[in-house]
């Protein structure tokens, strides 16, 4: 997200350097190791992109430039950039299922899910299980809809609750609300591996035929991916919800006289007819990938569904949503919510980091071998279960100073060469990028770390002690790297 359109002497600054890594720095510096010329391009323009979208110009400037500059240096045509890019099932994959979310989002299910789950009245009087069942709900509301959908719903919920119970702006529980409702809605974003963040990780670690984990012998799938995400967002939820009374030490005992159930139903609890029709669409979407894992592979059937694939089985949905109407109205106008629902930012960052993706990880470029080096020295002696710790926690360090995506972009490839190592150990390696993807979304520190620490360090709440955060924010790290960490961990030597 940019964080300022004005042009200033830093922003030029900063412009030039990331056209400098880009353009001439590959160009000029020596090569070095088993990095070869075109290798050191790579870490150039790899490096340029990143400086540039953490630097506050959006994603499609610098994506934009990424691809432009490895045309330059030969290693691809701009023919070859797009067919391997725009044109591969990954990002049509991403491109439907922005529409498909946006018909949830429009009807509305997506609200009264969550506050069918946090109204029930069995909640009344049990503060902590009312806020762990809370931050849940976010969690799933992030997933469904988006982080910053989530986070801002949830704002409303908390403030309505304090309204009635008598929680003011310095009150310690909403402070302590607020930071788990930006966590576990933020969480919930990095949940379903086919949007925006998610899906650009998982698509640069897979690489293809000549570069990334396919490369190297080692599967990844997306059903173990969204498994473990599952099971670490909600572990981040009870944590969270938990953490609340404990360790952010603030008043609970308000909760217990006030009707939360009526408060939080405000706004309907039931779906109605297009809300129904459309959450069961979006839920037989999803279910694909999961029905494929136990689709008998010698089923006559099985070589045409399975070539249909989890981007055309959202196309489907898609046009049943269209051609399903309620009270004369379609339950997704396609013409309309093409434009309106597609992010192209993340479509065209998608593009740019799976091209230098496999440019940097190519092994006849050297890179690879160099990393591999480097993060062996680092990390070949060391264990699963401490390495999963040590990345969660180092990534949450990093997208609280750098911005999310490019942390997330900067782990992901860093981390690559390892994981190499550990999915030929027999380790389901898809259970570690949901913890470098939701841990690079857990941005809340500073304001510049993601789109959703703005809105929540500039709340009136979070305004009224600005040192709150650098005393009682740091419990976040570590209830996110522990509790999440257990998900990655027992999920890599499970599935």
């Amino acid at each position: 997200m940019p964080k300022s359109q004005k042009y200033t002497t830093a922003k030029f600054v900063h412009l030039a350097i990331s056209l400098f890594l880009m353009f001439i720095f590959g160009r000029i510096c020596p090569t070095w190791g088993p990095v070869t010329r075109l290798g050191v391009e790579a870490i150039g323009i790899f490096l340029g992109g990143v400086w540039m979208i953490a630097q506050g110009f959006g994603m499609v400037p610098p994506s934009l430039l990424i691809m432009f500059a490895i045309v330059l240096t030969g290693f691809q045509s701009g023919k070859e950039i797009i067919t391997a890019t725009l044109g591969s099932e990954t990002v049509w994959q991403l491109i439907i299922i922005f529409v498909v979310l946006y018909a949830l989002t429009e009807s509305g299910a997506d609200a009264v899910l969550a506050r069918k789950m946090i109204s029930s009245k069995a909640l009344n009087g049990k503060p902590v299980l009312f806020t762990v069942v809370f931050f849940i709900a976010m969690t799933a509301l992030g997933a469904l809809a988006s982080a910053l959908g989530a986070y801002m719903f949830s704002i409303a919920m908390i403030n309505s609750i304090a309204e009635v119970a008598g929680y003011d702006n310095k009150s310690q529980w909403k402070k302590a609300m607020y930071t788990g409702a930006i966590i576990t809605s933020s969480a919930g974003g990095g949940i379903l591996p086919f949007k925006g963040m998610a899906l650009m990780i998982f698509n640069l670690l897979k690489g293809d035929e000549k570069s990334g984990l396919l490369a190297a012998g080692v599967q990844i799938d997306q059903v173990s991916y969204m498994i473990t995400a599952i099971i670490a967002g909600l572990l981040i939820a009870i944590a969270m919800g938990f953490a609340v009374g404990t360790l952010f030490k603030a008043d609970m005992s308000k909760l217990k006289v006030v009707d939360v159930a009526a408060i939080t139903s405000q706004g309907g609890t039931k779906f109605n007819k297009r809300q129904t029709w459309t959450l069961i669409l979006f839920v037989i979407g999803v279910l694909y990938s999961i029905v494929m894992i136990w689709y008998p592979k010698t089923a006559a059937s099985y070589p045409l569904v399975n070539s249909i694939g989890q981007g055309f089985w959202f196309v489907l949905m898609a046009v049943l949503m269209f051609f399903i109407h309620i009270d004369g109205e379609p339950l997704l106008n396609l013409d309309r919510s093409m434009g309106k629902a597609v992010n192209w930012g993340i479509v065209l960052a998608v593009c740019a980091f799976t091209a230098v993706g496999m440019m940097v990880s190519n092994r006849e470029l050297g890179v690879q071998t160099w990393l591999s080096g480097i993060m062996n020295s680092l990390f070949g002696n060391m264990p699963y279960p401490l390495f999963v710790i040590v990345l969660v926690l180092l990534t949450l360090i990093l997208t609280n100073v750098f911005s999310n995506t490019a942390t997330a972009v900067i782990i992901g490839t860093v981390v690559g060469p390892i994981l190499i190592n550990f999915g030929k150990a027999g380790i389901n390696v898809s259970a570690v990028i949901p913890g470098i993807v939701i841990s690079a979304l857990c941005a809340f520190f500073t304001m510049a770390a993601g789109g959703s620490s703005p809105l929540f360090l500039g709340t009136d709440t979070m305004q009224d002690d600005p040192k709150w955060i650098l005393k009682w924010g740091l419990w976040v790290f570590p209830i996110v790297t522990i509790s999440s960490s257990i998900a990655y961990i027992l999920c890599g030597y499970i599935l």
